[in-house]
This record gives structure tokens, sequence and C-alpha cells, in this order.
């Protein structure tokens, strides 16, 4: 099981930068919000599903804590630097940063106060539809395959306050359409009609595709997710390097580990 062992080490020492060339409308919402998230397509979720795939931050408990611990940081760094969009990446495929994405995103969802978005931008290898098991639940994400939809109709809602966009087809032209203007836009609409909290923005690795590249110039800050067993720490230090190039590194995850005792990762 896939899980993040000592919370203490979770984040490194958050970067205290204001964002780059704050839009103004993002923080202006022009309609009442709560009226935009009941048009959402609203759905559930199958714990059983959910463990299956190692999701589970659904309900607090053991399991979650690790989970809790890290959001209740990241949103602290976060409100002190006023960033609302958070990318979550890798140093390479395989570190399990979209689990970490589905966990965070229960997590937060758990506190009734926040609203919270979770947009699937790992467009050439979207797994958020699957580790959620949204197959068959409604609508898709196909605002950014140049489909004539809106926003509305292709998002769905969990309870009151999570909504997920999800993407079930993979895209090739990745970079290119996370670099296009639309996809800014549409993340602006998002912020100034839902008025979400915080924002999680799933993202391929950043290495070896440029697809995350693209991907981070939408964030206001990026959490790293390196794997135990898989990243090297060279591999951690170019992605540092990488995100703090284009965005604000708030913080590094290890993920999979495993103690005696504990059961493994």
């Amino acid at each position: 099981m896939e899980h993040i062992p000592n919370t203490d080490e979770l984040l490194r020492a958050a970067q205290r930068e204001s964002t780059q060339g704050t839009d103004p409308v993002s923080s202006t919402p022009i309609s009442d919000p709560s009226k935009s998230w009941l048009r959402l397509t609203e759905t559930t979720l199958d714990p059983v599903a959910l463990s299956r795939h190692h999701i589970k931050s659904a309900k607090p408990s053991p399991q979650s804590a690790p989970y809790d611990q890290l959001r209740t940081r990241m949103l602290s760094h976060m409100r002190a630097a006023g960033h609302k969009r958070v990318a979550i990446t890798a140093p390479t495929r395989g570190c399990g940063s979209s689990t970490v994405t589905a966990n965070l995103a229960l997590s937060l969802a758990r506190q009734s106060d926040l609203r919270v978005m979770v947009l699937d931008l790992n467009l050439r290898h979207p797994s958020l539809i699957r580790l959620f098991d949204l197959h068959a639940a409604g609508p898709r994400f196909s605002v950014l395959l140049g489909h004539r939809r809106n926003f509305d109709s292709t998002c769905l809602r969990i309870g009151d306050n999570l909504g997920l966009s999800l993407n079930p087809t993979p895209m090739d032209d990745a970079a290119e359409r996370l670099a296009h203007a639309k996809t800014a836009a549409l993340l602006d609409h998002i912020d100034r009609d839902f008025a979400p909290d915080i924002t999680l923005l799933d993202l391929a690795a950043l290495s070896p595709m440029d697809d995350a590249v693209a991907g981070l110039a939408l964030a206001d800050c990026a959490l790293l997710v390196a794997r135990a067993d898989v990243s090297t720490r060279a591999d951690v230090d170019i992605a540092e390097r990488t995100i703090a190039e284009h965005s604000t590194c708030l913080g590094v995850v290890l993920n999979g580990c495993r103690h005696h005792g504990k059961g493994g990762a």
C-alpha cells in the first residue's frame, strides 16, 4: 500500500514567494459560487473501489492520518502565501503522484468549509478516473478535447464541495494543449464562477516529456512526489530545480517507504 510515512519530513521549508501575475478575476466571483456548484453532476464514490486503489482518506482513520497531516501543512503554507492552485507532479513516472492527489482531494473535502476542485491534467496518461472508479459516472472532461461543451457539463461533484474534472482519453499533444491560452482561460473561469479554496492539478511526471512543465505555469505552487524505490537523489534534485524555474516548490513527499511491523508501503 502506498503511504506517506513520516509527515514531519514530508514538506521541506516552504518558499514564501508571492505568485507572479495574479489574475484579478480569480478573486472576484461574478456569480454565486454555490449555484455554480449545484449545476455540476453529482455522483458518489465506491468505498471498496477506493480501497482497492489505495485511496484511504475518504474517512478519518489511521490510514488517512498521513494525508490529513500533509493536508494541514500544505494548507497552512498556501494560505500564508496566498496560493490557490497547487500542481502535483513527480520526477519520473511510477511515483504515485496521482494516488497522492486523490487522497489529498478526499482529505481536503472532509473540511466542509473548503471548496476543492481537482483537474486531471496528466493528459497523456490520465489515471484519476480509474483511481476514483468513475469510468461510467456521468460527464467527461472534454473541454480540452475541443468539444463544444462547457465546464459545468464535464465536471462531477462529490458531496457539496468536491469537484472532479476527469479525463478518460489520452492526448498525444498534451504539452501544447496545456500551454494553450484557452486552458489558462478555463482555469480563470473556474476560479471566477466556482471560487474554489484550493485547486489540485494532477500533472504528468517532469521527465521524460515536457507536459508537466507546461502545466506548472498554470499553478501557484507545486508539490513533488518522489518514491523511495524509484526516485534517485539526482532525480529529485533535477525535479526541484525544474519546478523552481517555473513555479514555487512547496515541498517534497516521500512515497512508498516500508516500515517493519507496519504492513509495508
